[in-house]
């Protein structure tokens, strides 16, 4: 299971453990001493803190879950994919590193609902009243992802390769506007990636692949190599 599937299963735990506590406390509250009616408060709010943590953890597992899924459906794509990357020194991790015969992708995966437009590397979230509220850059944090695994590969192993960042929305989103990084919804990755001229052999594809695995979550075989 990839490590976003794993969060979301700890924070689930907590949550359930939490509930059942504080009905555990709250009945000792009424039988017993009415001090355990602050002990059953305490895990109530703890309670409800685990239920949105496990919200957005889940959030995030079933959006690297459809990637994962639209890719293990391709039939022109030959490669491996590599889920949940974290990286020595890396304080996030990379959601899906696609290596095939088109190149090398660092793919950031945004569960995200609503309307986001993009001006470059600006990023807005449009509200339901039609307000434009700046956010962080996704287009940077795909480049930046893209960026650190390109300098690892240099860095560890003397391999040179450019790495390419995609950004995909795996959630209920409308998409406008100009990014700095190809913007795609799911099922439109292996058409993006194949439109692509192939670069890499399948011996360079076999030894990147392996040199990543062990920092990997997930590893899976696109096509047949």
């Amino acid at each position: 299971m990839i490590y976003t599937g794993e969060e979301a299963l700890r924070w689930k735990k907590l949550r359930d453990v939490s509930i059942v506590v504080a009905i555990v406390f709250l009945g000792l509250a009424v039988f017993v001493h009415p001090f355990f009616f602050l002990l059953a408060v305490a895990f109530g709010i703890c309670a409800k803190y685990a239920t949105g943590k496990f919200k957005r953890w889940t959030s995030g597992f079933e959006g690297e879950y459809q990637v994962i899924e639209a890719l293990s459906r391709a039939k022109c794509i030959k490669g491996v994919l590599l889920s949940d990357v974290v990286l020595p020194n890396m304080r996030s991790n990379i959601d899906h590193v696609l290596i095939c015969e088109q190149g090398i992708f660092a793919i950031e995966t945004k569960a995200y609902t609503g309307i986001y437009h993009a001006e470059g590397d600006e990023w807005y979230h449009e509200t339901l009243s039609g307000t434009r509220i700046r956010i962080k850059s996704l287009s940077r944090v795909a480049k930046r992802n893209a960026a650190m695994l390109s300098r690892f590969l240099n860095e560890k192993y003397g391999e040179k390769y450019f790495v390419q960042p995609i950004l995909v929305f795996a959630g209920a989103t409308i998409f406008d506007g100009v990014s700095t990084v190809p913007v795609l919804f799911p099922s439109r990755i292996e058409e993006y990636i194949c439109s692509l001229p192939k670069i890499l052999s399948k011996q360079e594809i076999v030894r990147l692949s392996d040199l990543l695995a062990s920092y990997s979550g997930h590893v899976m075989e696109v096509g047949k190599l």
